[in-house]
C-alpha cells in the first residue's frame, strides 16, 4: 500500500482522537468551583439541574400563590428571579460555551445584563398605585 492509501488503523485513530476534543469531556473547569469531573458528561448533569430548577420554578409559582407563613409575593418573586438568572446562566456557560470564549467578549455581555437587571430591581421598589411612583 502506499503511504498517503488511509488504513483502518489510521481511520480509528483520527476517529479517537476526534472524540477526544475537550468539550465532550467529563472534566471542566467552573469559575467558583475549580476543575470538576463528573462522570456520564457534563452536559447531562446540567441538563439534569435545569430540569430540577424547572420544578422548582413551577411549585414556587403554583403552590405558593397564597401568603405561606411569611412568604410574601415580593419573596416569590424575587426566588422565581434568582432561579430564572442561575438558569439562563447554565445555559449561557455550558451549552453557548461562553465559558472558553475569552474575558472581553463576557464583559460585554455581562455589563448590559447586569444593567437590566439593575433597572428591573429598581422598577419592582417603585411603589404603584395612586400617589405612588413619580406621579
Amino acid at each position: 500500500m502506499s503511504e498517503h492509501t488511509p488504513t483502518l488503523e489510521s481511520a480509528h485513530k483520527a476517529q479517537d482522537q476526534a472524540h477526544s476534543h475537550d468539550h465532550h469531556s467529563d472534566t471542566v473547569t467552573m469559575p467558583l468551583l475549580g476543575t470538576v469531573t463528573v462522570y456520564g458528561g457534563i452536559y447531562t448533569v446540567v441538563f439534569g439541574a435545569l430540569a430540577v430548577l424547572t420544578a422548582l420554578e413551577v411549585l414556587i409559582a403554583e403552590l405558593l400563590k397564597t401568603e405561606y407563613e411569611g412568604l410574601t409575593g415580593a419573596m416569590r418573586i424575587a426566588a422565581l428571579l434568582g432561579i430564572g438568572i442561575i438558569k439562563s446562566l447554565l445555559v449561557i456557560w455550558f451549552y453557548m460555551h461562553l465559558g472558553k470564549d475569552n474575558r472581553i467578549l463576557r464583559f460585554i455581555i455581562g455589563v448590559p445584563l447586569i444593567v437590566v437587571l439593575l433597572a428591573i430591581l429598581y422598577l419592582m421598589a417603585v411603589p404603584t398605585g395612586p400617589g405612588g411612583g413619580y406621579f
